[in-house]
């Protein structure tokens, strides 16, 4: 360890000791006894380096004065490969993810591991005074959320959950728009994520491009018993071990993966929180006898006290519609998704016929029949518009500022109880309510 982060701790561990001996901080305060000194470079352990981790693991070792100092992964190829990517040379690998929370030259956790370790590794992580960026979805049930909760807000460490739509131009330009008032009332937020590829949905391995399991994929290379241990016991399974994904013991499905990334983005641009109630349904409709998660998921999020509802629809088998999510204002119709931002005047406002009949007349001009008329937006928001850091570099500037991350701990439960009410009502067959007195799912 450096003599600059040998006094950095000292300073650490007398801090601690004030806040203890009765110091007192106020709420939504900077945490005085977290803080990170702006000019130290600060240690990061990146806990799973697969499909996911490894991009992260880029993407962390490229910020300035951040340096990878463990990797943490139960399959060897995966290590390997995050070994020769890694630009510290003096990088260390261990299998027990424990050990990489607890090492004194780690400032900061990255997890990237299944969804059904998120919870005990970011416990770990902030009751060891470690500032934590950990992959969405955040956990795969309630209890899990309000533990992990308090963890991070007694600890008051940094924490970001990597909804990336966070830290893209079009969706801070959509909150902008939506928040000016444009739009008029809106009374429905429609969301859609369909997807499919010649093979199955979730079946990758190592890299969303490598589509068979990998011939290294044995009891040898593969750490399974620890895999399982936060986990309903299973025999060996390497498929099981790359498409977790596809298996209620280890996440929730699309709710975690897709719906979580589309209702987020809205909450982010609206603020509306959790939902008072939830309806899902869906099922295994297409891809049969690889997954017991279902590949269609349709829910209906209601904010009666707002006069809101909220829609997420998703299919594997026809990407025709793609992913968009359709904000409908009384005056102007918001639409956002990763690559757009753009609006729509009411089709009730005398300024649209006018446009319409443009659309139409050019229409035909292409020889299309008038009801193939296409009108455009009246805003599309330009590539270089709007310039916004990065979420890792967000992340990491929070961790030296002490300001809270774009998509932190609160929000970070909000997207939680969301994710567990829509997979409560699917297993349930019926309607759930969220009652926020007790904070309980209904």
């Amino acid at each position: 360890m450096s003599q600059d982060n040998a006094l950095s701790r000292r300073s650490f561990v007398k801090e601690v000791a004030a806040v203890g001996a009765g110091a007192t901080l106020l709420e939504g305060a900077p945490a005085v006894f977290a803080q990170r000194s702006p000019g130290n470079v600060l240690g990061v352990a990146v806990i799973g380096v697969g499909t996911r981790g490894i991009q992260l693991l880029r993407e962390a070792q490229d910020v300035p004065g951040a340096e990878i100092r463990i990797i943490c992964d139960l399959y060897q190829p995966n290590i390997e490969r995050a070994q020769k990517q890694t630009k510290n040379p003096k990088v260390r690998v261990v299998k027990d993810w424990e050990k990489a929370v607890a090492d004194p030259d780690v400032d900061v956790v990255i997890i990237a591991t299944p969804d059904f370790w998120h919870a005990p590794q970011v416990i770990a992580a902030a009751q060891a005074r470690k500032d934590i960026y950990v992959e969405k979805g955040w956990c795969t049930k309630l209890e899990e959320a309000k533990k992990m909760r308090d963890a991070v807000k007694s600890a008051r460490v940094v924490m970001q959950l990597g909804h990336q739509y966070n830290s893209l131009p079009a969706y801070h330009k959509a909150r902008e728009i939506y928040q000016s008032g444009q739009l008029g009332k809106v009374t429905l937020v429609r969301t859609y994520i369909d997807r499919t590829r010649d093979t199955p949905e979730w079946k990758f391995y190592t890299a969303y491009n490598i589509t068979q399991l990998p011939k290294e994929a044995n009891p040898d290379t593969i750490d399974w018993d620890r895999f399982i241990r936060n986990a309903p016991y299973h025999p060996f399974d390497a498929e099981r071990f790359f498409t977790w994904r596809c298996w209620w013991d280890y996440g929730t499905g699309i709710a975690g993966d897709l719906m979580s990334h589309v209702w987020d983005g809205v909450n982010m641009i609206m603020g509306m929180g959790i939902p008072e109630t939830a309806m899902t349904q869906g099922g295994t409709y297409f891809w049969k006898g690889d997954r017991n998660v279902p590949d269609m998921w349709h829910v209906l999020f209601d904010y009666p006290s707002r006069e809101l509802a909220i829609t997420f629809g998703c299919t594997f088998h026809n990407s025709h519609v793609g992913e968009i999510t359709q904000i409908l204002g009384r005056d102007l119709t918001l639409e956002v998704s990763p690559r757009v931002c753009r609006t729509y005047t009411a089709r009730w406002k005398p300024e649209f016929a006018s446009k319409q009949a443009a659309a139409v007349q050019a229409a035909r001009q292409l020889g299309l029949q008038s009801q193939d008329a296409v009108v455009p937006p009246d805003y599309s928001m330009a590539p270089d518009e709007l310039t916004v850091s990065s979420h890792m570099e967000d992340f990491f500037e929070c961790v030296r500022s002490r300001r809270t991350p774009r998509c932190g701990v609160d929000r970070a439960f909000e997207e939680a109880v969301t994710i567990v009410m829509s997979v409560e009502s699917f297993k349930r067959g019926r309607k759930v309510r969220w009652d926020p007195r007790f904070e309980e799912i209904l």
